[in-house]
Parts: C-alpha cells; structure tokens; sequence
C-alpha cells in the first residue's frame, strides 16, 4: 500500500511545476561502476582495443564520517566515461552495491559547474524525500573534487550522483580501435510504471514505452521467441533505454536473476556488425543475444548483438548497426 501510494503521489507531481532537469542532467559525466577485481577489469577492456585508460590504485575518499580507501580507475569507452571502484571494505555504500548485486554499474553522475549548484540540487532532491547516500571530496593532483551520491537507486534502479571539480577524463576523446561509439545507457527493470513514476516526480521526463517488432531472434546464437518492452528517456545528448522482458529467454531476465534490476549494458554503434561480431567472439565473448528492427535491408532498420562481457565488470555489451 506505500508503494502504491508514493506512485501516486510522485505522479501526481508530475503535473504540479516540475521545471526541466537542470541542464547538467543532459550529459552524464560518467558511469561510476563496482567491481571485484579492478585489475582484471582494465586488463579485459585493454585487450578489446580501449586504450584511454588511467589506474590510480589505492585512493582514499573523504565523506561524511571519515575517509575510506578503494581502488580506483577511470576510462572513456568508445565515449562512455567510467571510473571504475573496487572497494576495500564492505562497509560502505560501494561494498553493500558488491554485496547485494555483484559487479555493475551503480550511480550516473552529471558534472555540476559549481560547489553551490551541487548544494542547490541536493536540497531540491532533499525536499522531494530523497536522501544522500554519500558525500565527500578526493583530494587530486589537480585540486580538490566534490562528490554526492543520492540514494535513488532502489525506486529508480540507480544512485544518481552529482561531481564538481577538475576533471582526468577532460583529455580523453573516446578512440578506440574498433570505432566504436557510445550511443546508450541501458537499464533492465520489471515494470516500467513505478519507475517511471518515480523519476517524474524528481522533475525527469517519464518513460516512453514502445513495442516493436523483432526479427531474426537468436538467444546463444540459437533461434528464440523472446519479446521485450523498451522504455527511452530522452533528456539528454545519450539516450536512456529501459528494458522490460516480457517473454524469455532474454539477457535482460539474466541481469535481473543475478544482479537485481538495474544497469544492464552500455550500447555501442559499430561500423561493420558481421566484423565486430567475429572480433568478440575471437576475444572468448559470446554473443548472448541478437535480431534486428525495421524494414529488414530498407532505410530504418538496422541490427542488435549483445555480447556477454560479464566477466569483465559484470555488465553487457550492445553492438548496434544501422541500414
């Protein structure tokens, strides 16, 4: 009954003087992302051709009650900027996210352009009921860097987070040696209403839902039936996709059995889909699930791959290829 209530209510809100997010919120500055064994994971995604990688070992974090030490590295994939964290213990919000959904993406954080802007939306978010799960400062070469993270992410299936000061991923341009490009954060989630709902009522557009068609279906490279609803936002310069299975078997039922609902790929556009295929699976990767949308071989249509890079960081990648 509280659930249902905080849907209506947040919906509610909705049509009540939510302005637009914030102009930060179009641009993710990066995708802050747990794992176990940091090493392993920039090892793995250095041998997939991504170069613009910086490991800075052990980093201690100031926060509310104190400092804790994590290891951390920062990459641009293709476009997508990650700092990637494996934490030296559990008790704290990064080892409770290991813990409870094992390596992935945890927190979407926008760059804010100043201390008191960070504050401004902290309070705004405080006053809509959402509460700080962790903030802090890292004291770097370059200068001090403010960080909050709000904790979002049971309703909203991710901890939204916000950053101020200098910033390492500035120099990187995204090349990599497949040329691929980042084109869309991926969430897998159950049911799109409450969600939906939930981020409306912090002043972001709701979800579109749509259904289409999908042909040429493959699960392992076998042939399958499955069906999915996909939800956009489209706030921002990269869209957000949010995946909804509804018949399976489907990668997106795979992540919401072994990681909770949450992050569940990062999409990439892809030159030539048979060529970055035969890559991936050279590389040991398999390809965990394929078709394609449109008109088949008209203008619209295009393909989809996804290749399971679980191993290294817990996440899937998207290979996409249009007509």
């Amino acid at each position: 009954m509280k659930t249902v209530l905080k849907i209506l209510i947040l919906s509610l809100m909705t049509h009540i003087n939510l302005a637009q997010p914030a102009d930060y919120y179009k641009e993710v500055d990066r995708i802050v992302w747990i794992v176990k064994d940091l090493q392993g994971v920039v090892n793995g995604w250095q041998s997939l051709g991504f170069s613009e990688i910086m490991d800075y070992g052990l980093v201690s974090l100031r926060n509310n009650t104190g400092e804790i030490e994590v290891y951390m590295a920062s990459a641009n994939l293709g476009g997508s900027r990650i700092t990637w964290i494996q934490p030296e213990s559990q008790n704290t919000i990064f080892g409770k996210f290991l813990e409870e959904h094992g390596d992935g993406g945890f927190s979407l954080m926008h760059r804010v352009l100043s201390k008191d802007a960070m504050d401004q939306e902290v309070t705004r978010l405080k006053d809509l009921g959402v509460t700080e799960l962790m903030k802090g400062t890292i004291e770097t070469d370059s200068g001090p860097v403010s960080y909050v993270f709000l904790d979002t992410q049971q309703d909203g299936k991710y901890a939204l987070g916000l950053v101020y000061g200098p910033d390492d991923l500035s120099e990187t341009s995204g090349n990599n040696e497949r040329k691929m490009k980042f084109t869309q954060y991926a969430f897998a989630i159950k049911d799109p209403v409450p969600v939906s709902a939930y981020w409306a009522g912090l002043g972001f557009p709701p979800l579109e839902v749509t259904h289409g068609e999908v042909w040429e279906k493959t699960y392992y490279e076998k042939p399958a039936d499955f069906d999915m609803k996909l939800g956009w936002q489209r706030h921002g310069k990269i869209v957000y996709e949010w995946c909804i299975p509804l018949k399976g078997p489907t990668v997106y039922s795979d992540h919401i059995k072994t990681h909770g609902e949450g992050f569940q790929h990062m999409g990439f556009n892809v030159p030539d889909m048979d060529e970055a295929i035969t890559f991936f699976k050279g590389q040991g990767y398999a390809i965990s699930m394929s078709g394609g949308w449109g008109d088949k071989g008209k203008e619209g249509s295009g393909r989809f791959a996804y290749v399971n890079t679980e191993s290294i960081g817990g996440e899937t990648i998207e290979l996409l290829w249009s007509y």
